[in-house]
């Protein structure tokens, strides 16, 4: 471990190095942290749980460009702890997060471009055997708005994922698979207060083993209204469509496709407060998205966040979610699986460059018939640096 700390840092040292040397309008602005945690149950077993205490040293070290029409940024964003795993208290990672925009006038294009190294695991260990895997995920995404008129508004988004599981699915349940999707929209502003949206989207999910594919299309009405200074409340409203294939085969024998359907409404509603002091969030919605298992999963979330500033030195955060997952399964039917998060925080700005963060969580989920239920609790203190921003 002290090897790979010394490692990490020299790289810290080499990025604090690089950035004054950088010429303007470039600038970074790092940061560096230690974190010690501990989880009941991070792998959400049902029987024989094992709790973990682990510590983790993390670097963020963005990168921005900054000049006239033209915007570029890329976050790098590491995590070493202590112990190498996947669960979701040992897991290292490697995020890098690019992005590019162009500006004029009339509207703007964006570019970004993910790589991902970290978990699987993602609070689902039940369904995926408590197996947390090695996920390397790729993403590509362009976004582009043009102005017709002062109210009116196009916007086109593309976006490609690849995901990529270090075991297969006959041991985490988790294949390797292929998401892309084409999301056109228009927007018309009536007043200051009131935006209307016309939101289409076509998708198309494949396992990477050719076995099973989903091919999704959505229309949506949009609306959004500001009722006043501090609330806003923006809603959307369609109906979805995903057609799933299955090739059957035996024993190396093609012997069919298995063909199933699921349709129905999605939606999404979100309403926001915010204040010098205090920012609260609500939301409901319901949507098709991939996860890794055979098919696009319908998902129903609730979710209740907030944050609210005392004074420049101490800040407080929590969120509640509650999310329904149905995923449909290879020759039909489906799995359930329910899951409940709480998690509340406090964050004191020793000084303007040191934070100290105190956070506690709760989760659980259930799933299955006859029903089986895990939850864990978690604890975790972060020290961290924020260094300041820095131009040349």
């Amino acid at each position: 471990m002290r090897a790979r700390l010394l490692g990490l840092l020299a790289v810290v040292n080499c990025t604090f190095t690089s950035a004054r040397v950088l010429a303007d309008p470039w600038s970074t602005q790092p940061l560096v942290g230690l974190a010690a945690q501990y989880s009941s149950n991070p792998v959400l077993v049902a029987s024989n749980p094992r709790s973990e205490t682990n510590a983790a040293l993390f670097v963020d070290s963005p990168i921005n460009y900054d000049e006239d029409a033209f915007h570029f940024a890329a976050v790098p964003n590491v995590r070493y702890s202590n112990q190498s795993g996947y669960s979701s208290v040992t897991s290292d990672y490697f995020h890098l997060d690019t992005s590019a925009q162009f500006t004029s006038e009339f509207g703007a294009l964006n570019l970004t471009e993910s790589l991902y190294r970290d978990s699987s695991l993602l609070y689902a260990g039940g369904l995926v055997n408590g197996i947390g895997v090695r996920r390397d995920t790729s993403t590509s995404d362009i976004s582009w708005q043009h102005l017709l008129t002062e109210r009116a508004q196009l916007q086109l988004d593309l976006n490609t994922t690849r995901v990529l599981f270090q075991q297969g699915a006959a041991l985490s349940g988790l294949v390797d698979y292929r998401y892309s999707s084409a999301s056109p929209s228009y927007s018309y502003t009536v007043n200051e207060r009131d935006t209307f949206r016309l939101l289409g989207g076509v998708s198309r999910y494949y396992s990477l083993n050719s076995l099973t594919s989903s091919q999704s299309d959505n229309l949506q009405l949009g609306y959004d209204h500001k009722m006043n200074e501090l609330w806003t409340v923006t809603a959307t409203y369609g109906y979805a469509k995903s057609n799933n294939d299955y090739d059957f085969i035996y024993f190396g024998h093609f012997l069919g496709v298995i063909r199933s359907t699921e349709n129905g409404a999605v939606y999404s509603v979100n309403s926001t407060r915010q204040d010098e002091h205090l920012a609260l969030t609500f939301a409901a919605s319901r949507a098709l998205t991939p996860t890794g298992f055979a098919f696009l999963t319908r998902q129903d979330r609730l979710s209740v966040g907030g944050t609210y500033t005392t004074s420049d030195r101490w800040s407080y955060a929590g969120a509640v979610t509650w999310q329904a997952l149905n995923n449909p399964v290879e020759g039909g039917g489906s799995t359930e699986l329910h899951y409940y998060s709480a998690n509340f925080s406090t964050t004191w700005h020793w000084t303007e460059q040191w934070l100290v963060t105190l956070s506690a969580t709760k989760i659980s989920q259930s799933y299955g018939a006859p029903t089986v239920s895990a939850a864990s609790t978690g604890v975790s203190l972060q020290i961290s640096r924020q260094f300041y921003r820095t131009n040349n």
